[in-house]
């Protein structure tokens, strides 16, 4: 193998033998599924729950794309009434400010 091969194909490699060590490990200490189930375990979960997974997945994307799109919707009408406006630029700049400092992590939850 060349250097471009094992580019290619170590992050495959290293996920394949992740998996096949942590399914080794569970199978080996009979750890409680609850507490760290395997890889196997999984799989098979998802492929049972499919539909409900695809479901709330469906759901999940319409809520962020709705979202977003009344972001966009606010921010432009914000950002018109801020730049053509000296009064509200002096109103709302120290907001922006502090809003920009804070952690964007901190927005998540």
């Amino acid at each position: 193998m060349n250097s471009k091969q094992i580019e290619r194909w170590s992050p495959w490699l290293l996920m394949v033998a992740t998996l096949l060590v942590w399914q080794l490990l569970c199978s080996a200490f009979q750890v409680s599924e609850f507490v760290f189930p395997s890889p196997v375990r999984i799989g098979e979960q998802l492929i049972e729950f499919r539909g409900v997974i695809a479901a709330h997945a469906w759901r999940t994307y319409w809520v962020t794309m709705a979202g977003f799109g009344l972001a966009i919707v606010v921010g432009v009408l914000l950002g018109f009434v801020i730049g053509s406006s000296r009064l509200a630029y002096a109103a709302v700049y120290p907001l922006m400010t502090a809003f920009n400092a804070l952690p964007k992590a901190a927005f998540v939850p």
